[in-house]
């Protein structure tokens, strides 16, 4: 595999399967392009069949579901949610990056930790504690209409 070949399609699908961190180069290599910059509401504007895709929200949907559901959530943190997807996503990226090549790997790791600092004060600022949903009762929710 050529180098190029691995920078432009990293192989990070199902990044947690074991078969995949024993050897990376085995992995499925389905991106067409990752995104490489943010854009508010970008998860909209990303091919819903790519890999990509699909990686990302369900990040997303996670983290959302983590702190109490977009609806109980200010505009500022669902921006913020999405930084947070979005950078965890480069962060993999560039981790396989270093562990595909540890020797050539100087300037990624200081990416790396560029992005790791980052995104430990995203956590801190959307929050780290699980929230629970606000449910609201059949009867309540008539009254309320």
């Amino acid at each position: 595999m050529r180098k190029k070949d691995y920078i432009e399609k990293p192989a990070f699908v199902n990044w947690h399967k074991p078969e995949y961190e024993e050897d990376p180069d085995n992995a499925p290599k389905t991106f067409s392009k990752p995104p490489i910059k943010y854009e508010q509401n970008f998860l909209a504007k990303i091919d819903k069949r790519t890999d990509a895709y699909q990686l990302l929200n369900s990040s997303y949907q996670e983290v959302m579901s983590d702190l109490g559901g977009a609806e109980v959530l200010s505009h500022v943190q669902r921006c913020l949610t999405e930084r947070f997807c979005f950078l965890e996503y480069v962060l993999r990226m560039i981790e396989l990056r270093i562990a595909k090549e540890p020797n050539k790997s100087i300037k990624w790791v200081s990416k790396w930790v560029q992005a790791t600092n980052s995104i430990i004060g995203l956590s801190k600022t959307i929050g780290l504690e699980r929230r629970t949903k606000k449910v609201v009762n059949l009867k309540a929710y008539v009254e309320g209409k």
